[in-house]
C-alpha cells in the first residue's frame, strides 16, 4: 500500500476539528438527545400498526384529550408497518399517590400512621377517605385504587388513539412506566459506573505507554467516538437510556482497541518509517472496522424493517461510533502520533 501519510499529514487533523462543530450543535442545540424514561421517570407507549399515522396526528389527539406533560413522540415506518414511541411524564397526583403508598408500606406496623398515608393516597386519586380496621386493608385499598386508575387511563389512551387514527383491530400497544425516583437512581448509577470505567481505562492507557501525548491522543480519540455515537442518537431521535449508555461504553472499547494497536505499532515498531507503519496499521484497522460495520448493516436493516427498537438503537449507536472511530483514529490520532515521533527524533 502506498504511504498514505507521507507529506502534509498535519492537515488531516482539520477534518475531525471541522466535524466537531456540527456534531456538538446536533447533540446540544438541535435536534438534541431526548432523555429516556429509564433515567427521568415517566410513561412510555409503544404503538405498532399496519395503518399509517404521523407525529402531528398523535400529538394533536393526546394534547386535546389528555393533560400530558413533557409529551414527546417519535415514529418509524417500514415495509412491514408503522410504529410510534410516545413518552410523557407521570401526572403529579399519581406520583403523589405513589409516594403516599410507599410511606404507608414503610410504616405498615404503625396502624394509625399507615392508614393516614393510605387515605392520603386515595384522596390524591380523587377517592373519598375511608375508615379502615387495619393498615393492611388500607394499603390494599390504596394500591387497588392506583392500579385501577392506571389501567383505566391506559385503556382510555389506547381506545382514543385506535379510534382517532382509524387503526382498527390490527394494532399493538405496549405500556411501561418508571418512577422519577427510580429514574434518578438509575441515572446516578449509570454515570458512576461509566466514570469508574473511564478512570480505570485512563490508568491502563497511561501505564501502558507512560507518555503524555500518545495517551492524550487515545483519550481524545475515544471522546470523539462517543460524540459520534451521541450525534447519531440526536439525528435518529434515539433517547439516552441505560441501553444506549452501555452501547456508548462498547463504542469506547472499539475505539481504544484500534488506537492502542496504532500507537503500539508507531512507537514500538522497528520496520519502516513511522508513516509507513501508520499506513500498515490503517489497513489493519480499516479491515477490523469494515468487518464490524458489515455485521452492523444487516442488523440495522432487519431491525428497521421489523421495528425491533432495542436492536436498532444498539446497531445505530455502534455504527455512528465506528464512523467516528475511522475519522478520529486515522485522521486525528495518527497525525498527532506522527508529529510526536517527528518532534522526538528532531530533538
Amino acid at each position: 500500500m502506498k504511504d498514505f501519510y507521507a507529506g502534509e499529514y498535519k492537515r488531516m487533523m482539520l477534518v475531525p476539528l471541522i466535524l466537531l462543530i456540527p456534531m456538538l450543535f446536533a447533540i446540544i442545540v438541535y435536534p438534541g438527545i431526548p432523555m429516556g424514561t429509564e433515567l427521568t421517570g415517566g410513561n412510555v407507549i409503544v404503538l405498532r400498526s399496519s395503518s399509517p399515522f404521523s407525529i402531528s396526528q398523535i400529538e394533536s389527539i393526546l394534547k386535546s384529550e389528555f393533560q400530558l406533560t413533557d409529551l414527546a413522540v417519535s415514529t418509524i415506518s417500514s415495509p412491514t408497518g408503522y410504529g410510534a414511541y410516545i413518552q410523557y411524564s407521570k401526572e403529579y397526583f399519581v406520583s403523589s399517590a405513589e409516594d403516599f403508598i410507599s410511606k404507608a408500606a414503610a410504616s405498615i406496623d404503625n396502624e394509625q400512621e399507615s392508614i393516614v398515608f393510605s387515605n392520603s393516597a386515595l384522596k390524591s386519586l380523587g377517592k373519598p377517605e375511608q375508615s379502615f380496621q387495619n393498615s393492611k386493608a388500607a394499603l390494599n385499598a390504596a394500591q387497588g385504587a392506583l392500579a385501577a386508575y392506571k389501567q383505566e387511563f391506559s385503556s382510555k389512551i389506547q381506545a382514543m388513539l385506535s379510534d382517532k387514527l382509524s387503526l382498527g383491530k390490527n394494532v399493538e400497544f405496549q405500556m411501561r412506566e418508571v418512577s422519577p425516583t427510580l429514574g434518578k437512581a438509575s441515572l446516578e448509577s449509570a454515570l458512576f459506573i461509566s466514570l469508574l470505567g473511564a478512570i480505570a481505562l485512563l490508568i491502563i492507557i497511561f501505564v501502558s505507554f507512560r507518555q503524555v501525548v500518545p495517551s492524550a491522543a487515545i483519550i481524545q480519540s475515544m471522546i470523539f467516538d462517543v460524540l459520534a455515537g451521541l450525534t447519531g442518537m440526536a439525528l435518529l431521535g434515539i433517547p439516552l437510556s441505560l441501553l444506549t449508555i452501555s452501547t456508548l461504553l462498547m463504542v469506547v472499547g472499539y475505539s481504544v482497541d484500534s488506537d492502542i494497536m496504532l500507537t503500539s505499532r508507531i512507537l514500538k515498531g522497528k520496520s519502516g518509517t513511522p508513516s509507513e507503519r501508520a499506513t500498515i496499521s490503517m489497513k489493519t484497522g480499516l479491515t477490523m472496522t469494515g468487518t464490524t460495520m458489515a455485521a452492523l448493516i444487516p442488523m440495522l436493516a432487519i431491525s428497521y424493517f421489523y421495528q425491533i427498537d432495542i436492536v436498532f438503537q444498539i446497531a445505530a449507536v455502534l455504527f455512528f461510533g465506528q464512523i467516528g472511530d475511522v475519522i478520529a483514529t486515522w485522521f486525528m490520532n495518527t497525525s498527532i502520533l506522527l508529529w510526536f515521533v517527528e518532534k522526538k527524533v528532531s530533538n
